[in-house]
């Protein structure tokens, strides 16, 4: 029998866990009757109001990951929806099971899925045992409004129930919401493409003016939209919620992070189709607010030690929220890790770290626990993998996609500069690929290319000290796209940008990779690792990927164009254009592709099929934030470090 939902049965541990158990949803037919029919779908359960309200209904963004079936925003959502009977369920002890003669199915006449729900369960009754229909759905389509946009739908599902103690009726409520711009990478893939905008076009683009806009600290997250509302995390450690219309603060959440060396909220928060903002801090906490109010659900410290920073956003899948760890600046690093917590309430469910707790210092690919099992050399603290990036999802919520960089002051060790596939239920690691070789603590003296643990490494010369090590792989990504293949179909694809000068396109099942595209190759031996090609969030849609590009370490001459498409067939070079060098993460909306750039102080529009300029948007600071292209307005954050905050553009 499939996973039973809506209602909670037993704590969260402290160890790999799976979510914890949910039963079956009751449709309101009272406290002696809730048990005869009850509806149950996998890893869903009743999430609107949000707690500490009681949930009446279940709420799911078009294509969001584990809620919608078929995982794409294409304007409706599959709900998968069953109907169980005669159920002996523990959340409702004062009902007992009887047995069940009929059960009716109202309004399915027209409706082929209620219709479709309705013979299944003929096939069940008359039912004196527990039963259940399998594999059965519904569609709920959005609503469509003026000029293209799209409102929330409703569907609901209700059952009259005879049996041989009486009758019941049962009711579930469901709404697909449409996902105007939830999360730092707009889908559960991590596409930065709003496949809904339709108006901000290589047409009019050179149009936009602004709308508004609204001071704070830097802001280099990518604000996000819902519901009339924008927001977004800042470097002064304030969330703030403000009116879309006019930018006016509706409320503003202080984490307490502002003053931290390393301050504030640095990636974008997080929304939930159920009306909550999730959002990590630079102390490693998660807090989780009410969307409207900005009042505070819950909060939670993931940190290991007191060097975890959350630079990332938040990831939200089937009940579970999933968190990833860097360490402030590299000054130590720290154990790279991902958490996963319960959204409910916060608790914690497992945690799953990226390296080794202990090295060999002679030979960082020997784990030890005591000096001895080092032979000459010292067992060391493991460090690096920091997780600066939001994971992505497979369209079912399972599995999640992470991506680990390495550190300028460590050796490359474990699972550094790798893409990983973890289990989303327990944490394990399905495949890590490794992009980049492992380092040693030192570099031989005859050729400092070489990576040594001692002087056996290097014959004719001596191990010296490194000190300053690679620190490539990945500060963004992964993507997961369905690309085409170049044969008329299409081939799933996890991909990411590296720091070392290379897109990497995956196969999402085995880790194998599909294809590399080197755009320029960093130095065997940096003058300083910090730097790299591809920092900025890579963004897909029409079959290309495209990235804003830093540079190596140190920079290369001649430099390569610092806007880039790329085909998702082959990773060949589509077409490029020069804007600088840029931190700036892509939006991408209606044939049009946005990055900020280093050398001015504007975000800049170009053709995303041709790379022609087509907008130019003056900015108060310069831009690292991605923009999010929602119903005609186009929102972006804006500052490093210090001042900054968040602008609006509107078509004339």
């Amino acid at each position: 029998m499939k996973t039973k939902l809506f209602h909670l049965l037993g704590a969260a541990v402290l160890t790999l866990v799976t979510s914890p158990a949910l039963a079956l949803v009751s449709g309101g037919g009272g406290a002696a009757k809730d048990c005869w029919v009850e509806f149950e779908a996998p890893n869903l359960g009743l999430n609107f109001p949000p707690a500490p309200k009681k949930s009446r209904e279940l709420r799911c963004f078009d294509g969001e990951a584990g809620c919608d079936l078929d995982g794409e925003v294409n304007g409706a959502c599959e709900f998968p929806i069953d109907v169980c009977l005669y159920n002996d369920d523990p959340g409702l002890p004062l009902c007992s099971p009887v047995d069940v003669t009929a059960a009716t199915v109202s309004n399915k006449k027209g409706d082929p899925d209620l219709a479709a729900l309705q013979a299944a369960i003929d096939a069940l009754v008359p039912a004196s045992s527990n039963v259940c229909t399998s594999g059965e759905t519904l569609v709920v389509p959005l609503k469509s409004c003026c000029q293209g946009k799209f409102k929330k739908g409703k569907g609901t599902v209700k059952i009259k129930t005879e049996t041989v103690a009486g009758k019941a009726a049962e009711k579930l409520k469901l709404t697909c919401m449409p996902p105007q711009w939830p999360s730092h990478g707009f889908d559960h893939g991590n596409t930065r493409s709003n496949v809904n905008e339709t108006e901000i076009t290589p047409a009019s683009a050179g149009s936009l003016q602004l709308k508004w806009g609204f001071a704070s600290g830097a802001v280099s997250g990518t604000p996000v939209v819902m519901g009339g509302r924008v927001y977004f995390g800042s470097w002064d450690g304030f969330v703030y919620s403000l009116d879309a219309k006019k930018g006016k603060l509706k409320w503003r959440y202080d984490t307490g992070t502002g003053g931290l060396v390393v301050p504030g909220v640095k990636g974008s928060v997080t929304l939930t189709a159920d009306g909550r903002v999730l959002v990590g801090d630079a102390a490693a906490v998660v807090h989780a607010l009410d969307a409207k109010k900005g009042t505070l659900l819950w909060k939670k410290d993931v940190s290991a030690s007191v060097n975890d920073d959350i630079w990332s956003s938040p990831t939200v899948a089937n009940g579970r929220v999933y968190v990833t760890m860097a360490s402030h600046l590299d000054v130590p690093c720290i154990r790279g890790h991902v958490v996963a917590l319960d959204l409910a309430d916060g608790s914690f469910l497992w945690d799953t770290f990226m390296v080794p707790e202990k090295v060999c210092d002679n030979d960082t690919s020997v784990e030890c626990a005591v000096p001895a099992d080092c032979g000459l050399g010292a067992c060391v603290d493991g460090r690096g993998a920091g997780i600066t990036a939001s994971a992505a999802v497979d369209p079912t919520g399972e599995h999640i996609y992470i991506n680990t960089v390495g550190c300028f002051t460590y050796p490359s060790i474990g699972d550094s500069d790798s893409i990983l596939k973890i289990e989303a239920a327990t944490g394990a690691v399905e495949w890590s690929a490794r992009l980049n070789a492992p380092e040693q603590f030192g570099a031989c003296s005859v050729d400092p290319s070489i990576d040594c643990g001692d002087d056996s490494f290097c014959p004719g010369g001596t191990c010296d000290t490194k000190g300053v090590y690679h620190d490539f792989g990945f500060i963004n990504g992964p993507l997961l796209v369905d690309a085409p293949d170049g044969q008329g179909g299409t081939q799933a694809l996890v991909a990411s940008g590296s720091k070392d000068g290379s897109l990497y396109a995956l196969d999402p099942s085995t880790g194998g990779l599909v294809w590399q595209t080197v755009v320029q190759p960093e130095p065997i031996t940096p003058a300083f690792a910090g730097f790299g090609l591809f920092n900025g969030a890579v963004g897909y849609a029409d079959g290309r990927f495209h990235a804003a590009l830093f540079q190596t370490a140190p920079p290369a001459a001649p430099e390569p164009d610092h806007l880039m498409a790329f085909s998702g067939v082959d990773g060949v070079e589509v077409w490029s254009t020069e804007i600088g060098p840029s931190w700036g993460h892509v939006g991408l909306a209606a044939g049009v592709v946005w990055a900020g750039t280093q050398a001015t102080p504007d975000l800049l529009g170009h053709d995303a099929a041709t790379g022609a300029l087509v907008a130019t948007l003056p900015m108060p600071a310069k831009v690292t934030s991605g923009p999010s292209i929602v119903d005609g307005v186009l929102y972006t954050g804006y500052g490093v470090f210090g001042a900054g905050g968040v602008r609006a553009y509107e078509l004339p």
